[in-house]
């Protein structure tokens, strides 16, 4: 509705209903937005596109904050964000970060940064089978591993319970009856997952460089870093549905937003 009103999408999104009072258009239209395909789509996929647009607000709205921060003659709210200088502190949680990682936390570590190959998730294995070979995993699940006393029908939420213990979860995916290369993971497969993750320890150092030379506000970076850090933790298919659609609100914006911006009409 906001948008609508600064002439960035059609006048039509801030129509109000007369009798309830709510942007009864763009309510609509955004529910069938949504609903339509969650119809046809994955529930945890759009859960997940959910969460990373829902992030990627934040992120801006946090590096906002830090971009306006230093800049004089602009408008500023009657809220401000309680200023504590980051300078230091950011240089030093990154040194504890590395501490923690190469000496509590170094066989993991290496794995990641050498790409070493990784035992697949139950619901990357679970998917790659079709329906026969579901079945016969689960047949072979239940008759050698009676003591677990499998009760569910679901061979993800079975495989689930065995990931408690991570080498009892690698035993049993081992002795399964399926392709080696459907149990674990290396190589590029691999390495894709790790793409988000890469580029949040890039922005990440990035941003400790920039705090560290324009004093930036502590708050809003430990927002952005948080936020950068959940959208990381999603699938490079999230990443790479949410730069699809990213595309698509860009094109809006270059096509009809720039023509029509009451900004962009009131500096020209």
């Amino acid at each position: 509705m906001s948008m609508s009103r600064d002439g960035l999408l059609p006048k039509k999104f801030s129509t109000i209903h007369p009798k309830y009072k709510t942007p009864s258009y763009a309510t609509i239209v955004t529910g069938f937005v949504v609903a339509v395909p969650a119809l046809f789509l994955n529930l945890t996929m759009v859960t997940d596109l959910c969460s990373i647009g829902t992030l990627f607000a934040f992120v801006l709205v946090c590096a906002g904050v830090l971009v306006l921060q230093n800049k004089k003659d602009i408008p500023r709210g009657k809220f401000k964000t309680p200023y504590v200088n980051s300078k230091y502190i950011m240089p030093l949680l990154i040194s504890i970060g590395l501490v923690f990682s190469f000496g509590y936390n170094k066989a993991p570590t290496m794995n990641f940064l050498t790409n070493e190959k990784q035992i697949n998730s139950p619901e990357a294995i679970v998917t790659s089978l079709d329906k026969e070979k579901s079945k016969e995993v689960f047949d072979f699940i239940s008759s050698n591993y009676k003591d677990k006393k499998v009760v569910s029908d679901d061979l993800e939420a079975v495989l689930s319970g065995f990931q408690a213990d991570e080498a009892e979860y690698k035993t049993v995916v081992d002795s399964l009856p399926i392709d080696h290369s459907l149990k674990y993971e290396s190589g590029f497969s691999l390495f894709k997952h790790k793409i988000p993750i890469w580029i949040f320890l890039i922005v990440l150092f990035g941003l400790t460089i920039w705090s560290y030379k324009e004093n930036l506000s502590l708050i809003p970076l430990l927002g952005l870093i948080c936020c950068l850090y959940m959208m990381a933790e999603l699938s490079v298919w999230n990443w790479i549905y949410f730069t699809i659609w990213l595309l698509i609100g860009l094109s809006i914006y270059f096509g009809f937003s720039r023509k029509n911006s009451k900004l962009n009409s009131q500096e020209a």
